[in-house]
């Protein structure tokens, strides 16, 4: 259940060294791409640090010496910045050095991210705070600049070779369309089961409602990732059929297609039905206007 993901290995051992070595940060922030597994990542190192290896999920892990903290809703609140300030000031019960783990660092609200800055400054002896994020520039500055940062670097080598071996077999094009993030494509391909070039191709003929409907039974924000993507590979000769559009009318949609996909994500208000169906609704225009 906590293996380590292949291409977190060496990031794991690095931090592992650190430890052996006795330089392990009190607050060490650890980041990868979007995709690629930062909430794993963390796992990983925190339960190998206190030298845990359980084969369920690490929300299920009593351990006196650890905290696993991940949001409550869309945030990170100041009532658990609380807890784990009140975590780092106990004594180790176990084996000396006491873990909190924190998962999607980014998303503080300004009054938690204030709390914390006191123990990430002058965290207690033998406290780490191992803070995990794929967006370490959404990070608030006064938090960014009390944490070393370790980048685990995307492999790709060796996410084909996993999603192989999860039963997932992609084109090139296919993986590039996912943003060559491996388990946003394995989990996509565990529950659309969707086409994109198929589906781009059939909207002439479907209807708007039916075309619209497909998009919202999945996770809309990241079919628009993979729209928008689909649309550069069209762009770099990995041809839509029946696209007929020129670039410079591509662009431009793709331009939209982005600030709508942002509109869906930052804002609970956005009504994502409308919005999808004004994309759907101006591709099939597009394609008509430039047949004719």
């Amino acid at each position: 259940m906590n293996a380590v993901l292949p291409w977190h290995s060496a990031t794991v051992e690095r931090v592992l060294q650190l430890a052996a070595a006795d330089k392990l940060p009190n607050a060490l922030a650890l980041t990868c791409a979007p995709g690629w597994g930062h909430e794993q990542l963390l796992s990983s190192v925190a339960l190998q640090l206190l030298g845990l290896d359980y084969n369920r999920p690490v929300t299920e892990i009593a351990h006196a010496d650890f905290r696993w903290i991940e949001p409550e809703g869309a945030v990170l609140k100041i009532d658990q910045v609380r807890r784990i300030n009140d975590f780092a000031a106990q004594t180790s019960q176990v084996g000396g050095r006491k873990i909190a783990a924190i998962v999607d660092a980014h998303l503080f609200n300004t009054n938690a991210a204030n709390a914390l800055l006191k123990t990430l400054e002058e965290p207690p002896p033998n406290t780490h705070l191992l803070l995990a994020t794929p967006y370490w520039g959404k990070l608030l500055p006064t938090i960014r600049s009390r944490c070393q940062r370790i980048q685990a670097a995307p492999d790709h080598a060796a996410a084909r070779a996993w999603l192989t071996a999860q039963g997932v077999d992609l084109s090139d094009a296919e993986f590039a369309e996912y943003g060559y993030a491996p388990l946003t494509a394995r989990d996509a391909h565990q529950v659309e089961q969707v086409d994109m070039t198929a589906w781009l191709c059939g909207l002439p003929a479907s209807s708007l409602e039916d075309a619209t409907a497909q998009v919202l039974d999945m996770d809309v924000v990241n079919w628009l990732a993979r729209w928008y993507r689909r649309i550069l590979l069209h762009l770099q000769g990995v041809q839509i059929p029946q696209c007929v559009s020129a670039a410079k009318s591509l662009l431009i949609f793709a331009d939209q297609l982005l600030d709508i996909r942002r509109q869906i994500e930052s804002s609970n208000a956005a009504n994502s039905r409308l919005l999808v169906e004004q994309l759907i609704v101006r591709w099939v225009q597009m394609q008509r206007k430039q047949s004719k």
